[in-house]
């Protein structure tokens, strides 16, 4: 993953923005399925639109650094709403919790990559 400031800068607003609306996207889903249901299908809802989405900030950032975390980020965002079904009335709360998400997502993506080319740095 880059280092300078414009991708980081890039990469965090694409989490961000991306997994908050996966997490919007998903709370649209009627509340009446059972939780696991509505879980999985929240996931696959959530990872479609952020893919109609995800394009401007693949061409300006570069594909595999915005994909993998906004994609890992937009999963699990995407869920949210299915497990904290009082977040779905507070739409703004859903989209604070999405992009805090898909910053969490970004961290742990950026740690991984460090493990893995932490030999290959130095």
């Amino acid at each position: 993953m880059e280092k300078r400031a414009y991708f980081l800068i890039g990469d965090w607003l694409a989490c961000a923005s991306l997994s908050a609306w996966a997490a919007w996207v998903a709370g649209l889903l009627p509340s009446t399925w059972p939780m696991a249901v509505e879980m999985v299908v929240g996931m696959i809802v959530g990872m479609v639109a952020v893919m109609v989405a995800m394009p401007p900030f693949l061409v300006l950032f570069g594909a595999l650094e915005v994909m993998v975390p906004v994609m890992l980020g937009s999963m699990i965002s995407s869920m949210l709403p299915s497990m904290v079904p009082g977040l779905r009335q507070e739409s703004g709360t859903l989209l604070a919790w999405g992009a805090g998400c898909g910053l969490l997502a970004w961290g742990v993506t950026w740690m991984a990559d460090r493990l893995l080319h932490r030999e290959t740095d130095a």
